[in-house]
């Protein structure tokens, strides 16, 4: 199963440019970031208490999470805000990483080019046209059933988790081409941040994320 924040990337990149979406090229690395403390966050490796993080079990087998673990060790109970800010500065190439990574898997590839022989540029090529398809069909599922205030399985509630995150780095027009339809599931997801029908940990996993993300990238694109 791929990461949020590798589930992320692949929505980010534009199969016309090969590079990522200028819309999202701001909240992004933030977004990335954010990605990984969810995962973490819902597996348990991590929790929140008192506003802060703390981590609780620091053995975990995936490389881009093992790495956020061991800076998030260096410095413990900081906030998601902090994190946010501090995983984008410490990790460093996180975009590289993640398409190596990918491309390492067989879901794509990652190609260097040298402008003027001497400044690196990377372009990323993956399958992305079933991807979003299923991801759309992923995110309908779930608003569906939330609307239908159903229980969602653990997996469903990773997605909404995802949904915010997509949301939050102006991607959600990625996933729902049609206008009117991305004003529908933005709005719906909007409500679903105020009333959750998941656990009280998925709840403060998307409303500290999506906070320290938005709060972190305001910041930046104002300095």
């Amino acid at each position: 199963m791929l990461l949020l924040a590798e589930e992320l990337f692949l929505l980010s990149i534009d199969p016309k440019t090969k590079r990522v979406y200028g819309r999202a090229s701001s909240a992004l690395p933030y977004s990335l970031s954010g990605a990984f403390m969810a995962d973490l966050m819902l597996e348990g490796q991590v929790e929140l208490h008192r506003s802060k993080l703390e981590v609780v079990h620091s053995e975990v087998e995936d490389p881009l999470l093992k790495e956020t673990l061991e800076i998030m060790l260096l410095k413990k109970k900081k906030t998601p805000k902090y994190w946010a800010s501090a995983l984008k500065r410490s990790q460093k190439n996180i975009a590289r990483k993640i398409a190596n990574k990918l491309e390492q898997a067989g879901v794509g590839n990652m190609e260097e080019k040298r402008i003027l022989g001497m400044f690196p540029s990377y372009t990323y090529t993956f399958n992305q046209t079933d991807f979003i398809k299923t991801m759309k069909k992923s995110f309908q599922t779930v608003l569906e059933k939330s609307n239908k205030r159903k229980s969602l399985e653990k997996e469903e509630e990773r997605i909404i988790v995802l949904m915010s995150l997509v949301h939050v780095s102006s991607l959600l027009r990625i996933v729902f081409p049609d206008q009117k339809e991305a004003k529908r599931a933005e709005k719906q997801i909007k409500q679903l941040s105020k009333n959750l029908p998941v656990s009280k940990a998925v709840k403060a996993t998307i409303d500290s994320i999506n906070t320290a993300i938005f709060t972190a990238s305001s910041s930046a694109s104002r300095s």
